[in-house]
């Protein structure tokens, strides 16, 4: 099996990845309180999300638009803000959008791994993929950090530009193909990550024997993650990092 630096098992055990640090609504997901928080409830890894802003900055958001986030005080699109007036607005109950790169910057003195998602419901997904190649490149490569897309060709741009990135490739249940497997294969990326309805023993079977890890989005009851540890998934995406490490 393909190794990934800090996305291995730990203990003999499925690595614990906080899904966008933790998901509740304080602190919100995808900001500092919340990886922070996702940490002291045990992760060992943290997922997040990218897409670009007006100016060109990768700013952690999963949505493309504001509304969520701001309890709906907020309907513009991400993309239509500058960096100056994103870092300006409050996330309720006052949390901030991050940079990637201050996201990264935390992350490597916490030394902890991290999965950036490269977000495909964007005006250019070129643009999101060079800016990804442009930031994680020159990136300290002592320090983890997984990409993953659901989208094949931008995880294939990013191995153009950025070769010695490892990327995952994102599966949904509604876009399941027998084929999956035969892609991630041509795809040469280190991981397949599917979603839980998609986690059969067969399947972790013969994609470990394509040399690919598995790691299962989004698990949070701990009957399940206790299963899918039995299947010998190598890792866990969970909005409750706390909850799943107190049952494994």
């Amino acid at each position: 099996m393909s190794a990934i630096a800090g996305f291995d098992r730990v203990a003999g055990r499925p690595r614990i990845i906080g899904h966008r640090g933790v998901r509740r609504p304080d602190p919100p997901e995808n900001t500092r309180a919340s990886f922070e928080a996702s940490v002291r409830e045990g992760a060992e890894a943290i997922e997040l999300d990218v897409r670009l802003c007006a100016t060109g900055e990768l700013v952690v958001m999963h949505d493309p638009t504001l509304e969520r986030m701001t309890l709906e005080r907020d309907h513009r699109a991400v993309t239509a803000l500058g960096w100056d007036e994103l870092r300006a607005i409050e996330l309720p109950p006052g949390a901030r959008i991050p940079l990637l790169i201050e996201v990264l910057t935390w992350a490597r003195k916490q030394k902890l791994p991290v999965n950036v998602e490269m977000k495909r419901d964007v005006p250019s997904r070129g643009a999101v993929v060079r800016a990804t190649a442009e930031a994680l490149r020159s990136w300290d490569p002592a320090h983890p950090v997984l990409v993953s897309s659901f989208d094949p060709l931008m995880l294939a741009g990013l191995a153009l530009l950025a070769p010695r990135l490892s990327r995952a490739l994102l599966v949904h249940q509604k876009e399941w193909r027998r084929t999956a497997e035969q892609l991630a294969k041509v795809m040469q990326v280190a991981a397949v990550h599917l979603e839980r309805s998609l986690v059969t023993e067969a399947r972790v079977r013969a994609l470990h024997a394509a040399g690919k890890r598995v790691n299962v989005w989004t698990v949070n009851e701990p009957d399940e993650a206790r299963r899918l540890a039995a299947l010998g998934v190598d890792g866990i995406i969970t909005d409750v990092p706390g909850a799943l490490r107190a049952a494994m």
